[in-house]
């Protein structure tokens, strides 16, 4: 295992972990503050309105019914101030629940509070300035005091119609020109935060802990699957390697096959040529003086077999890529006429067993590139099975497209010509076709008694391909064979560079 890639995973598991731990811790102070500010506006709208309640339908009765609303209400058969009422409500509230605490304060406090209830610190000093240009708005801050954290909230208090007239005509309000609406004060609520902290704190901690066991298992997870993995390419690239041995001792042995059959066949068509050509000459002087039908017999079948060595060494040449063709142009006209007249004579036609109609082939000044005398070779295998393969009386035609046939190329040159050799023979079926240019595949012919090995259109499909045309055949049993090849036209500039 790469000790890279493990530190990679490791850092890039402990960089996402710290992330979504730091982006809870931030989601656990969010939820801190939100709660904070959702419980202090509660309690500022809770204590707001039953200020104005108390104001506007406890305060007129009992100012009716004689009692005296003030401060010192205790033993005094008196009721307390709305403000009094109010912060007492707020404290005792705080005191059962969250421990919060209320306080009402101003600029422009009653004498009996001057001390509690005017801008005694920055907070108060800093709401009151806040509150004279955003009445509308609250004011709070975060804070940590004597270990403590802390939410302060404040809103404004504005004066009310029902509170107005005492305000202003009490004999010891600090100011008498109050109208409703203006800000008369600051409502303060004080929330501790710890039991908030601490609760999600625990649940920050359980994360966490999660959070550190999905970072383990995950590590361990794809270490695992790394292993896994590794140990695989391993086994495989071991089975690749056990594999291309293999092959390469079974290359090696098919190329020294393939180079002791060449040489083989070489060795033995030179050994085999030598007494053959001595027999056909003995045997050609003994056809010119006596037991002419006997030395007939010898002479074709020393031709036969002197024909059948010749292929075979033509084709172990071309496998091992020892045959070069040499391009030059080629004029059809000429090569085709020239392959015509080696079986126009009678015998040609006897030997076939049949007397050809060969139809004249019009003559054209289409050259073609191509090897001279390897294409002569190929239209003469062609024209020869054409005869060999034909029925009585039957007829072959050689026929040279009128138009040229367009291939798909960035070549202009690949603009080809078809000749086309079709007799009337007994045809082919599709299976036969499939193994027609293979060497040594006489699909079917070996029963007829026609000589022959299967060699000839195997070595016509390799010389074509090396000419860099095209050959094949189009053919369906009982209605006859066309074979065709395709050659690439020589264009003008082409022939006068030849020139």
């Amino acid at each position: 295992m790469n000790y890279r890639v493990l530190v990679f995973i490791f850092s890039l598991f402990s960089m996402i972990s710290l992330g979504m731990i730091w982006h809870t811790k931030n989601l656990q102070e969010n939820v801190v503050k939100s709660s904070g500010l959702h419980n202090a506006k509660l309690y500022t709208d809770v204590i707001s309105e039953f200020r104005t309640l108390y104001s506007s339908e406890v305060v007129p009765v009992a100012r009716e019914a004689g009692l005296k609303i003030s401060h010192d209400y205790i033993d005094k058969h008196a009721i307390p101030l709305p403000a009094t009422l109010s912060i007492l409500l707020g404290n005792r509230i705080g005191a059962s629940t969250s421990g919060a605490k209320v306080a009402l304060y101003s600029p422009y406090p009653f004498p009996d509070r001057e001390e509690s209830g005017g801008l005694s610190d920055n907070f108060r000093q800093e709401a009151w300035a806040f509150f004279v240009d955003n009445p509308n708005q609250a004011y709070y801050r975060f804070y940590f005091d004597n270990g403590q954290n802390l939410l302060r909230y404040a809103v404004a208090d504005k004066m009310r119609a029902s509170c107005i007239q005492c305000h202003n005509n009490h004999q010891e309000s600090p100011k008498t020109d109050w109208q409703e609406g203006d800000v008369r004060g600051v409502l303060d609520v004080a929330i501790p935060l710890d039991q908030v902290v601490a609760e999600s704190s625990d649940d920050l901690t359980f994360t966490m802990w999660i959070y550190a066991v999905l970072m383990v298992l995950g590590i361990v997870g794809i270490i695992s699957m790394l292993l896994k993995h590794q140990a695989d390419a391993e086994r495989l690239e071991w089975a690749v390697k056990q594999r291309t041995v293999e092959l390469e001792k079974e290359r090696s042995k098919a190329i020294a096959a393939n180079q002791a059959k060449n040489y083989f066949i070489s060795k033995m068509g030179h050994e085999l040529r030598t007494p053959m050509n001595a027999v056909l000459g003995f045997s050609r002087l003994l056809q010119m003086e006596e037991e002419k039908g006997y030395c007939d017999d010898i002479v074709n079948a020393g031709e036969h077999l002197l024909e059948l060595i010749n292929d075979v060494l033509d084709l172990a040449r071309i496998e091992a890529g020892q045959v070069n063709v040499k391009m030059v142009p080629v004029s059809l006209d000429k090569l085709i006429n020239e392959t015509l007249a080696l079986f126009s004579s009678e015998g040609a036609g006897d030997s076939a067993g049949l007397r050809p109609s060969i139809r004249p082939y019009l003559s054209s000044q289409i050259e073609v590139s191509a090897d001279y005398t390897r294409l002569k070779q190929v239209m003469v295998n062609l024209v020869s099975n054409a005869l060999k393969y034909n029925r009585p009386d039957g007829f072959v035609d050689v026929v040279v497209s009128e138009k040229p046939v367009a291939i798909e190329s960035n070549d202009a040159r690949d603009n080809r010509i078809r000749v086309s050799v079709i007799d009337s023979g007994r045809g082919l079926s599709a299976q036969q076709i499939e193994k027609l240019f293979q060497p040594f595949e006489r699909v079917g012919a070996e029963s007829t008694g026609i000589e022959g090995v299967g060699i000839g259109l195997a070595i016509c499909k390799q010389l074509v391909d090396a000419m860099g045309g095209e050959i094949g055949v189009d053919s369906a049993e009982g209605s006859g064979s066309t074979f065709w090849l395709e050659l690439n036209i020589l264009s003008h500039e082409d022939s006068e560079i030849n020139a």
